[in-house]
This record gives C-alpha cells, structure tokens and sequence, in this order.
C-alpha cells in the first residue's frame, strides 16, 4: 500500500480504458457543415481567436465517412452487447449551421433506423441558430429532437449575431422560435432549451429576464471563451467581454436570478461543487465507501478521459473527444474507406499533454477536484504551459471560507442542492 506520506503520482489512461469509453458511447456529434447562415463576432471561428481549426471553406460533411464511423462503433457494440441491457446513445448535429445540410441529418436517422438495436436506443440531438427553424420544425418535432437555441436576449443583445449582409438576426429569430411554440407548445415545453452568450450589449439579468418572459425557460449562459485568443484582436475581444460573476451580482434583483438560476449562479455552483469534492459526504457508488481517496494517486488535470462524454467527428473526418477542442488535438481519422483509430496512440497522446502539467498537479491544493481541460489552456502546443487553475493550500483555504459564508447565509441550498441537482457521470 502506498503511505500516506509520499508523494502521489498522476495516474496514466491505457488503451483499454479507451476501448472501454468507445464501448460504451454516451453521444456521438456529427459537424454536419462548415455553411453558416450567420456572421456572428463572437464566433470560435472568427478571426478574434487563434484556433487549430482545419481551413474551413463550406464543406458538408460526407454521409460516407458518417456510416464509417457508425459502422466502427456499431460493431464495437454489437462485440460487447449484453441482453437486457438498453443503453441511450444521443447523436448530435453541429456546425456550422446543421439545418443548413438537412440531407445528410435525415440520411444518419434512416441508417441508424436501419440497424439491428442491439441495446442501443437513439435520441437526437442539435444546436441551431433557428434561422431555418420555420422550414425545418415538423421534422425535427417529428423525430423528437432535443433543440438547443442560440439566443441572446432582446434584438439589441442579438446584434453581434447577424447574417452575411450585416442584418440582426433577431427579427426572424424571435419570429421562427415563437412560431415553433405555438404550433407544438408540448414540444416546446419539453425539449427546447436555449443558449445566451453573455457579451457587452446585454447582461445576466436582462437575458433571463428576456427568455422566461418570452419562453418561459431559463437559459444556459455561455461568457465568450478565453482561451486562445488573437493577441492583434485582444482590445476588440475586451470591448466585447462581460464577467459572468459581475454581470450577476451588479444587478439590482441579484439574489432573486441567484435562485432561478441554481447551478449557473457562480457563489451555489462552488458550494455545489465543495459538497460534492470536499466535503467528504457524497459518493458515486456505495464501493466509494470503503476507498481512503487520500491513498489514491491524481488524475493530472481535469481533462476527460477521451470518449467519456462523447466522440466528435469533423466535417473532414477527424475524429476528435469533443468540438471545443482544437482539431490539432485530433485523435484519429475517417478515410473515404475505413476508420483509422488506435486505442494505444489515443491514450499516449492524451497522457503526453497531461504530463505537461506533472508537476504542478501534484503541488496543487485542487488536484483531487480539478476541471481544467489541457486542451483549453493556452501554450500546450509549446514549451512548458502554466495551469490557470493552480491553486495553493493557502489559497483553497480562503476560497472554501467564502463559500462556508454564503452558506451561512443561504442554508436553503444546502437542501435545494442535494433534492434538485442531478449528478451526471
């Protein structure tokens, strides 16, 4: 056994535990296309970021490639399939604008239709800008897709989201999604969420104030993302940046927007995640209760274990563990004949870029709780790069003092926390 004095050592992923994850698949994401009817500032895509991102030159992606890789994972179902067992594997569509290759959705959907179910059931899965919605809708409420809509509040929050001509997308925005409500207000109920990025020209408040007006929904708010951002456009990245935390705690209905928004309130979010990694009381599985973490090597960094949460597929056929990652990173790929993926490369890459990070997780006072992906952090690709996220003893200490103040404070969440959260794995 190892003592309790020495030092921990990060753990290393093997090829099996990757085989394992692609075994057991939870959702599969096509890039449907690189087209996008809209021109938006904020895009990942946009000269704003330094991205590893193929050149992208409106580009559908293949049905060919996509059967590839269902045929590839189909069979490592088929090989590991037990009776009984009915597994829900939700199939994504991203872009681009996915809507904008509605051919290649409907072709994924018969073929998957087609196969044997071998304890797979399938759930559909898109994020759409909703320009095309009023076209598209009976179908996508006819397969029973879950919707997630990009919105960011009122017509002036909408204005860095505008089409090719420089129009605001608003006005037709608005106009398709209410349309979608009134025609299938269950629908609509059930599986339409929306996704506000917070900017300079709106706020948290008038967000969810916008959408639950309006939708009767709260909204999932996104800040622009930090990582990688172009150094010649960091003064126009700045006018357009707005601090979640700031944003929420400035507004004069604070406390009340702190309670609707539950998890995505900053100050109950930190006091969620320290019940659920310090505090010692909560457990995945009853085996948990018999595991002294504390003799337990690390986990270098936060990073997914490739294919725990998903397996991304390029419009160019690289295959990737999720679309917020450069395709740099990308772990193998879909040729126009077969599937190149080696469990034993994916795993020494995905520890080589861990290893970076070594030493520095072992000094660090978060690592037993750590959600910093290596992906995210910028320099990976060279040198030595620092966690963002390193944290000192000293450091972890004043930070859970805060959070023990807000509890004394706000005791219901103690209680709203442990009924209404759903811990996803």
């Amino acid at each position: 056994m190892q003592n309790s004095n020495s030092k921990k050592v990060p753990i290393q992923v093997t090829g099996n535990s990757i085989l394992y994850q692609l075994q057991n698949l939870r959702q599969l994401v096509f890039e449907v296309t690189e087209k996008c009817n809209l021109s938006c500032s904020y895009c990942t895509y946009s000269d704003i970021y330094n991205k590893y991102y193929d050149l992208r030159n409106g580009k559908d992606i293949p049905f060919a490639k996509a059967k590839l890789m269902i045929d590839y994972l189909y069979n490592l179902w088929k090989d590991n399939y037990s009776e009984g067992v009915d597994s829900e594997i939700i199939i994504s569509f991203y872009g681009g604008e996915p809507l904008m290759n509605i051919t290649f959705i409907k072709q994924v959907i018969d073929y998957l239709n087609s196969l044997d179910r071998i304890g797979r059931k399938y759930s559909f899965g898109m994020t759409t800008n909703a320009m095309l919605l009023d076209q598209y809708m009976d179908f996508l409420v006819d397969q029973n897709f879950r919707l997630s809509i990009s919105l960011d509040g009122d017509e002036h929050a909408q204005s860095y989201r505008v089409d090719h001509s420089g129009k605001n997308s608003f006005n037709r925005v608005f106009h398709n999604v209410k349309l979608l409500q009134s025609t299938y207000p269950e629908y609509f109920s059930e599986k339409v969420s929306f996704l506000s990025v917070l900017h300079s020209r709106n706020n948290v408040a008038t967000i969810c104030q916008f959408i639950t007006t309006n939708f009767n929904k709260i909204p999932k708010i996104m800040p622009l993302n930090n990582a990688g951002v172009n150094q010649e456009k960091k003064e126009e990245y700045n006018k357009m940046y707005r601090n979640p935390v700031q944003s929420l705690y400035d507004s004069i209905d604070c406390e009340a927007w702190e309670s609707k928004l539950l998890l995505q309130a900053p100050r109950v979010s930190q006091l969620s995640y320290y019940m659920r990694c310090q505090s010692g009381n909560m457990f995945d599985t009853y085996n948990d209760l018999f595991i002294n973490k504390d003799h337990l090597n690390i986990s270098s960094t936060g990073t997914c274990v490739p294919f725990y949460k998903k397996l991304y597929l390029t419009v160019s056929g690289k295959i990737l563990p999720c679309e917020r990652i450069d395709h740099c990173f990308s772990f193998g790929q879909v040729h126009d004949d077969h599937v190149e993926l080696d469990v034993e490369y994916v795993a020494m890459r995905y520890n080589f870029f861990n290893s970076k990070f070594a030493k520095q997780c072992i000094n660090c006072a978060g690592k037993q709780f750590c959600l910093q992906c290596v992906y995210q952090v910028d320099d990976i690709l060279e040198g030595k790069p620092d966690c963002p996220n390193f944290i000192t003893k000293k450091e972890l200490k004043e930070s859970n003092k805060k959070t023990f103040s807000f509890l004394e404070k706000h005791p219901q969440y103690y209680k709203r926390i442990l009924e209404e959260v759903k811990i996803l794995r």
